[in-house]
């Protein structure tokens, strides 16, 4: 079978007489039996679905390269090309002609097969990334919810069988302070009288934040209940201010006082790459257990920052169908370039994820602590979040609702000589609403807008701020 039928099927097809008893205007009537050139496409197109299912395969070749013969980007003849071609093992073919067949497809149902028939060509030939493509699309494209959960399976199946991964997020949030900065220009500590000045770039900038996250890995080796994987990881943030907002050097009252200076986006600016080694083990009963050691540089405004090497270890055990233990310990070593400085993070989470009627939920909380020479970046942390995704939807809208409290403390901190009382505490609130159209998605990936809040507030006024800030993204809808 070949992608393009020759001349002998158009014989063929010419010799075809058609039987129209599904085309006759009254039970009784006898059916009409006309040539193949006298049909309608959609009577080619039904008695070539029949001669597919029949085992008539030169009659359907026949009654595809008419229907192509008329009408190059026709769907369906493209289909039984494929369909015939995958049957005799040509899987070059039947991807060939699936792929025409998807993107000259005019109704979901007709992306959904061609889909199908694409993606058993790609397993055929072990092209496990093409058919993880196509197994997105039979789940964006599927007709129920039994076939949907079919498409869902797969594509994990064939994540399992694939040695590489991929992932990739990017993301673009306009926000109202993307570099932390204060609500007041004032800075006050609580316990003490004293006030000071903040400088423009202390203050609440407004802009746009981008960011992009990506990772690979590879396979090296797997048996029943483990397997361990190689990658490389990295992570980039950029910052682009509205306008052109400037900010005046120190001045110290002697000589003539500085000309303000823009501030650069540049400044704002974090950067991430990493390489990790990752083992993960299958104990039963729904328990696995992840472990992953991790090495790194960060750069901040475009210089190295610090070197990190870290330890990961995260698992989750199935309680029930409908209910998952998560859990979690990191520790990372930070290695300062430019100082004789050597951080220690510490991080322990725990997390419950449940599904209901109504919806999917989850809860976490966590702690982590940071140990440094530097007095100023000492802290210790508690936060707890939960999440809620309703199954029903709001019109052509699904949400997504999250938010969650957090406690910062920085035990040693100073400002000059002023020490708050218990040191430096951040106590922040943020909540988030996030809003996706499947119908409108690609490969089971939808637009989404995120609607971010989030209030800090501090005994250390410098670090008391809001931002509102809305996301723009793609996120997988399953």
């Amino acid at each position: 079978m070949t992608m393009w039928p020759p001349e002998a099927l158009r014989r063929l097809a010419a010799a075809l007489v058609l039987g129209l008893a599904a085309a006759a205007p009254a039970p009784a009537e006898t059916p009409r039996r006309i040539p193949v050139a006298e049909a309608t496409a959609e009577q080619l197109g039904t008695a070539a679905v029949q001669a597919v299912a029949s085992g008539r395969a030169p009659e359907a070749a026949a009654l595809a390269a008419e229907l192509l013969h008329r009408d190059p980007k026709n769907p369906l003849g493209h289909y039984i090309f494929a369909r015939l071609s995958l049957a005799e093992g040509n899987t070059a073919t039947a991807r060939k002609a699936a792929r025409r067949s998807f993107f000259t497809a005019q109704s979901p149902r007709q992306h959904y097969e061609a889909a199908r028939v694409a993606g058993q060509a790609a397993l055929a030939e072990k092209r496990f990334g093409a058919a993880a493509f196509w197994a997105r699309q039979t789940i964006q494209y599927a007709p129920d919810d039994r076939a949907r959960a079919v498409g869902v399976r797969d594509f994990r199946r064939l994540g399992a069988l694939n040695p590489l991964a991929f992932n990739l997020k990017l993301g673009v949030r306009p926000s109202n302070n993307v570099n932390g900065g204060a609500d007041d220009r004032t800075n006050v500590i609580d316990g003490y009288d004293t006030v000071g000045w903040l400088s423009d770039d202390a203050m609440a900038l407004g802009g746009v934040v981008g960011t992009a996250d990506a990772s690979a890995s590879l396979r090296v080796a797997q048996d029943a209940t483990s397997q361990t994987r190689v990658g490389l990881s990295g992570y980039t943030r950029l910052v682009d201010f509205y306008g052109r907002p400037m900010v005046t050097p120190i001045y110290w009252g002697s000589g003539t006082p500085p000309a303000p200076v823009e501030i650069r986006n540049s400044d704002y600016s974090t950067a991430s790459l990493a390489a990790n080694l990752q083992h993960s083990r299958n104990f039963g009963s729904g328990f696995v257990v992840t472990g992953q050691l991790e090495a790194g540089r960060l750069w901040q405004g475009g210089l190295p920052a610090y070197d990190w090497q870290g330890l990961d270890l995260a698992g989750s055990k199935t309680l029930s169908p409908q209910l998952q233990l998560n859990f979690g310990a990191a520790y990372e070593r930070r290695d300062w370039v430019d100082m004789a400085r050597i951080d220690r993070r510490q991080e322990l989470d725990f997390g419950l994820r449940g599904a209901t009627a109504k919806g999917t939920w989850g809860v976490g909380l966590s702690a982590s602590t940071l140990l440094s020479p530097s007095s100023q970046s000492r802290y210790w942390s508690v936060a707890g979040s939960a999440s809620f995704q309703p199954k029903a939807q709001l019109g052509p809208l699904a949400l997504n609702l999250a938010a969650g409290v957090s406690t910062t403390v920085y035990p040693d901190y100073m400002v000059l000589f002023m020490h708050p009382e218990g040191g430096r505490q951040d106590d922040a609130i943020f909540a988030e609403l996030g809003m996706t159209v499947p119908k409108l998605g690609i490969a089971a990936f939808a637009p989404e807008v995120k609607l971010q809040a989030l209030k800090v507030d501090s005994n250390v006024s410098r670090f008391s701020r809001s931002e509102v800030a809305v996301a723009v993204g793609w996120r997988s809808t399953f």
